[in-house]
């Protein structure tokens, strides 16, 4: 647990303490309260949340965004994520975040079930982490991109669950798409499994969508989004039409002489 943490689950002892002498304990926060004669006697067990609801529905809002450990349902290791507590109102887990190019996400199936990078740079949080997280409780997931004109745009999808690995990390639901990208661009992947360039689970039948791609995702035939293909700086040309050259994309957005984005990111939050 970090010193913000650890702070900030303290500050909340401190103000229910003070602004109600009844209360014998919570179980959110781990807190009993003894009374002997005048001695008061508090146990606090502080606890990792499973997930950012448990910080999104304390008595008091944390307003900090940065690193903090949870431990997602049905997971024996605590992960340490990166969150947002500003945007809509905070909560989020960024599971995915681009850009400056410095990572390289032409990945194997190993590197994408459990994660890399940093989380102070560019970063994906891993499948297995992302599925404990949106299977145990519902989530919304929230897409931001920004084009090579340093344009933002951002989707909503109220409902996003990937499945297990078994089930081949599956995109199972997104619900209905609201925001300003010009359309959905990931309706196109939903009910895809999840394929690498060493584990091909698209539905292109010539040929491996990660490889030509340079990332793993929810490939159909082949994708209309592709927020972990190759960044701006090294574009691909497809083998399916050399005309055109391939790298993160949202293509509502971008087009095929123009098909890179600058940056991205991906959070999810559950709802209360």
């Amino acid at each position: 647990m970090g010193l913000k943490e650890m702070y900030y689950n303290l500050s909340i002892v401190f103000l229910l303490l003070a602004s109600s002498s009844a209360f014998t304990q919570d179980n959110n926060l781990g807190i009993t309260q003894t009374q002997d004669n005048n001695k008061i006697t508090l146990t606090i067990q502080i606890q990792k949340p499973n997930s950012h609801e448990g910080i999104r529905g304390a008595t008091i809002r944390k307003t900090i965004s940065g690193t903090y450990e949870i431990l997602p349902t049905g997971q024996t290791k605590p992960v340490t994520v990166l969150c947002d507590m500003e945007i809509e109102g905070g909560g989020w887990t960024i599971i995915q975040k681009r850009f400056d190019g410095s990572v390289d996400f032409y990945r194997p199936w190993r590197d994408y079930k459990f994660g890399f990078g940093n989380l102070k740079g560019e970063f994906w949080l891993g499948l297995e982490n992302i599925h404990h997280l949106t299977s145990s409780k519902s989530n919304e997931l929230l897409i931001e991109v920004t084009d090579h004109n340093l344009l933002n745009y951002y989707a909503r999808y109220p409902v996003f669950e990937i499945g297990s690995e078994y089930q081949g990390y599956k995109l199972k639901t997104l619900g209905s798409y609201s925001g300003n990208s010009s359309g959905d661009s990931m309706i196109y992947h939903l009910s895809q499994r999840f394929t690498t360039f060493d584990q091909d689970q698209d539905s292109w039948s010539e040929g491996n969508c990660a490889k030509f791609s340079h990332g793993g995702w929810w490939y159909n035939n082949c994708y209309s989004s592709n927020l972990n293909g190759s960044p701006r700086n090294i574009p691909h040309i497809s083998p399916k039409d050399t005309s055109k050259r391939y790298g993160m994309n949202w293509d509502k957005i971008t087009t095929p002489s123009q098909s890179h984005l600058y940056g991205t990111r991906m959070l999810i939050r559950p709802k209360l």
